[in-house]
């Protein structure tokens, strides 16, 4: 179910009138009830909003004013964070794979949390960041997922005992585990398979004389697209009870939501510049498209957004929608359901637009659409 009515987008521009697409809106107050629904699902967990779904200075206000913490890939992130105030000990460097000098500037900074998932990371960390906790990166099965992530980054199963001791020996502190059970994952007991895929390495790590601190479920909580979805308390009351059976009091937790926060706050508003009859297809081209903040929609993704038209009152028809660059892989949508009589000049609203939506900048030389934050004032 779209987080966002026809009528609510009016009520939206209302206030901020702005008449030349493409433009994308965030909805400030949902981005602060989402912070206050995750706050509140995990009550004693810390909840790090993942930098890396929308990087925009005033949606990280927000998230700092509401009391999250922060999940940062790259000193750049970092940088952006410190410039609102944000402190180096709200910050994880999730990232499993860093460049070394954005190592060292963290731990500079004062950030001493850091991801691992391969020997030579924790090389890089032991010279660059002496002494830091270190969390090290399970693989676990992406089951349920629309995005699954398991191929690029985990320890691989029966390595983490022997990666551990070697941070030890290393002067660095262990510190805990991760995992990420895939983007957009419609399955709240993926969480709890994961914990249980953690379980054994957690008291293995024990019996060799590790006392971990943390589990850190990581993200994958989905946004509203074309499908039903489990929402955040759904997942928290799969995860917290796991938590419990299997760690105890031992394990304190960090959750790391990244589209689960943001997507469903974004619209993005663009206006047809061209229709084409081919094939078998009607088309729609946009004046924006998957590379000026729509990526998630290209075939390679697949995501389906929710996309609603100013016309009123027709029957509705499938569209191929487009973007307006000249690359044939500018598609973002396959069979939109708009107006039979939509056309050039008209105006759209995709929906579910605000994660990854500042991801790529001036392909074919056209630059972002501009970003309105509301309820900010």
């Amino acid at each position: 179910m779209s987080p966002h009515t026809y009528e609510e987008i009016q009520q939206l521009l209302q206030t901020n009138r702005q008449l030349e697409t493409p433009f994308l809106i965030l909805d400030g107050q949902l981005l602060r009830a989402n912070a206050r629904r995750f706050r509140a699902a995990f009550p004693n967990g810390q909840v790090c909003f993942a930098v890396k779904a929308n990087n925009d200075p005033r949606v990280l206000q927000i998230f700092h004013e509401e009391g999250l913490h922060f999940d940062v890939a790259s000193w750049g992130e970092i940088q952006t964070l410190a410039n609102l105030g944000v402190p180096a000990s709200n910050m994880v460097f999730s990232a499993p794979t860093k460049l070394p000098r954005d190592i060292a500037r963290a731990y500079k900074f004062g950030i001493h949390r850091f991801a691992f998932d391969t020997r030579i990371e924790l090389d890089k960390l032991a010279s660059l960041a002496p002494g830091s906790n270190v969390i090290g990166r399970v693989t676990v099965d992406n089951d349920g997922s629309h995005w699954p992530l398991e191929r690029k980054f985990g320890i691989e199963p029966g390595q983490e005992l022997d990666l551990f001791l070697y941070a030890n020996q290393l002067g660095l502190n262990p510190y805990g585990l991760t995992f990420h059970v895939g983007s957009q994952n419609k399955d709240p007991h993926a969480w709890v398979r994961a914990l249980e895929r953690l379980h054994p390495i957690w008291l293995a790590l024990e019996e060799n004389g590790i006392h971990l601190s943390i589990i850190n479920t990581g993200g994958g909580f989905p946004a509203h697209f074309n499908e039903p979805v489990p929402e955040m308390e759904e997942i928290a009351a799969a995860i917290l009870p796991a938590l419990e059976r299997l760690f105890g009091q031992k394990a304190g937790l960090i959750v790391e939501p990244g589209r689960g926060l943001v997507g469903d706050a974004g619209i993005m508003a663009a206006t047809v510049i061209n229709r084409a009859r081919r094939g078998d297809s009607d088309w729609l081209y946009l004046d924006v498209g998957a590379f000026h903040g729509l990526i998630e929609g290209m075939d390679f993704f697949g995501f389906q957004y929710p996309v609603i038209s100013e016309r009123q009152g027709e029957p509705l028809v499938p569209f191929v929608l487009s973007g307006p660059t000249c690359d044939s892989a500018d598609v973002i949508h396959h069979q939109a359901m708009l107006p039979s009589g939509i056309g050039y000049g008209d105006r759209v609203y995709v929906l579910t637009a605000g994660a990854y939506s500042n991801s790529l900048e001036k392909y074919n030389g056209m630059g972002f659409p501009k970003t309105i934050v509301t309820g900010i004032d």
